[in-house]
Order: C-alpha cells, then structure tokens, then sequence
C-alpha cells in the first residue's frame, strides 16, 4: 500500500516530485549523479523514510501569526498542522507549538530541532520594529527548550546528536543533515572507505561540526577540521575537548585552501551547493591517497572532481543517497584515487 500524500503539495511546493513513485525519483536521482560523474552509480541507499524523515523544519509566519511554509520564491503563505515529510516527534512538537503560540507575529521564522527523540526551539526575530521583551516572552509559552536568535532562552536548546558512536552538541545555529537514517548511513560509508587506508592525516574542508571527519578521529585517525568562524567551529572544538579526539578544527575560509598549508594524505570535501570551484587545483598538488567529494548538487560535483580526474585520478566509487526522499536533490559521494 503506498504511503498517504500530502494533502497541500500542489499549495507549497517543498516537495515537487511527490506524485513519482519512490522507484522512479531513485532511478532519475541515479542518472543525475551517473552523469556528473562520467560512470554508473555503485550503490544508491534509499531513505528508510519515505514520509517523516525531517529532523528540522523551517517554519515562517503568516500574515495572521499561523506557522507554516512560503511556497519557493514566493510570499505566499500556507499555515500548517503538520507536514507530511516531518519526523513524527517533529509534527507532535509543531501540534503543540501551535496551541501555545497560536499568533506568532513579531517573530521571523522559527525552526523546530530534533535528535530523533528530542525536539528543540530556534527563533529568529523579525527586523519589524518589535520589542525583543515580547518576542521573549512570547516565547516563554513555548512547549520545549527555546534559542532566540542564536541564544538559549528557555532551557537547554543544544541538539544532542549521536552519528556513527560521536555525540555532538550543537548550537541552535548549527548546520546538521536532515534526514538522520541516511546521514547516519553516508558517514558509515565514508568510514569505511578511508579507515583501511590507515592514513596519517586526514584534511576535512568544509567540515562543520564534524559530522563526516569526528568518527574517524574517534578511530584514532589524525584529523585537521576547517570551518569557517560561527557556531559549527566552536561545537567542533568543544567536542574534541571534550572527548579529547585527535582532530584540529581550525576556523578559517576552506574555499582557499592552499597546498601545502596542512599535511594530508587523504581529504574530505563537502562544500555547499555551489561547490568549490577551483579548489581541487590546489589538493591534487600533493598528490593525495584519495579524495572523498560529498556533493548535494551533481551539476557542481562534475565540475569539482575535473581537475583530478585529469590528473590522473579516477572514481573509484560512486554511491548516492536518497537525502530529500520527493524533491530534487540527491546526496553523491564520490571516492577518487590515484591510477
């Protein structure tokens, strides 16, 4: 029996490719990352949710004070009481948010967190002339551990988050995967293809909080971190302190990394969307053991990986994940090593 649909897909426009079968927006995601990457895809690893596999959703406020989604480039506003493609304990969270809050006006967005099991409160506040005091005492009716504006206001509002047997403690502000079954399974993936290289250093570029290079620290691999300056930076670095990891987690602009700046013998690189072009220029210099690229755009990840297959490297793996089950964007890793 097929899973139910969202009731207003046609309305918000989050989830484009609902009405395909799982089966059919698998096989076209496949075919995107085959041709970025110039080979078949090795494995794809499906979502093992269909429905309800957010772990965060990015609510706006409506013109009466209801939460809800803006439809993409839009301002049109659809209040909801659910989303079909939010984790149970998130749509229970919003269900009561919604009680306690039914007007919202005076804040901006506001995006519920959660562990799988726990579910926090980050609040943005709007640039409208409202007073904070009651933006926070607005707040203070919320049902769960409330951020406003980067900053805890009512309990504990860090994301405890175990990937791969690494807890991380993170910031309201803090980035992480929102599909956490799949997250968990990419980080697995990556583990076990650089562990058996038994590598003397390890370079993560773009790194976060550390959600793909932490484990292999927690390995005893060797592991040097760059992040830009903001919160995801200082959850890494607390991490490491307090689990006392071999890693470096280094605040700086990992777009221009330079060769030569740190020793390596294998890198991850997992920019934004946009990509990273031209950095690869400057890893291959040294002539790394191999090359972990994880890309949520394919059209960025063929760019990026030319520079080395050109030099002599080749996509030793390719496997893609079902990140964003009913959009249109997959998650890709690719693996290059030297001929």
């Amino acid at each position: 029996m097929s899973e139910p649909l969202c009731p207003i897909r046609a309305q918000c426009g989050g989830c484009p490719r609902m009405d395909s079968p799982l089966l059919t927006q698998h096989a076209e995601k496949m075919a995107l990352v085959a041709r970025a990457a110039g080979r078949p895809v090795d494995t794809f690893v499906p979502s093992p949710r269909g429905l309800g596999y957010r772990a965060r959703i990015d609510l706006s406020v409506g013109p009466t004070g209801r939460l809800g989604y803006n439809r993409p480039r839009s301002h049109d506003h659809n209040a909801i009481d659910a989303c079909a493609i939010a984790r149970p304990e998130v749509n229970e969270a919003l269900a009561k948010l919604n009680l306690a809050i039914p007007d919202a006006r005076g804040l901006d967005r506001l995006e519920l967190r959660s562990n799988g099991v726990d579910v926090v409160l980050h609040a943005r506040l709007a640039d409208r002339g409202v007073r904070p005091e009651a933006a926070r005492a607005l707040l203070q009716a919320a049902p769960m551990p409330v951020a406003l504006n980067g900053k805890n206001l009512k309990g504990d509002a860090k994301v405890r988050l175990t990937v791969a047997g690494v807890e991380h403690q993170l910031s309201p502000e803090t980035f992480y995967q929102v599909n956490l079954e799949v997250n968990e399974a990419l980080v697995e993936a990556l583990r076990g293809l650089i562990l058996p290289l038994k590598p003397a250093g390890v370079l993560d570029l773009y790194g976060g909080a550390g959600n793909l290079s932490m484990p292999l620290a927690a390995a005893g691999v060797p592991v040097t971190l760059i992040e830009r300056e903001g919160a995801a930076i200082r959850d890494a670095q607390a991490t490491v302190k307090r689990l006392g990891l071999p890693l470096k987690a280094v605040s700086g602009d990992a777009g221009r990394f330079k060769a030569g700046e740190q020793f390596f013998e294998v890198v991850v690189l997992d920019p934004p969307r946009a990509g990273a072009p031209g950095l690869m220029d400057q890893l291959i210099v040294t002539r790394p053991k191999a090359i972990a690229v994880v890309s949520c755009n394919p059209s960025a990840l063929g760019r990026d990986i030319g520079p080395a297959l050109k030099a002599g490297y080749v996509v030793d793996r390719l496997l893609a994940f079902d990140m964003f089950p009913h959009t249109d964007h997959v998650e890709a890793l690719c693996w290059l090593t030297r001929r």
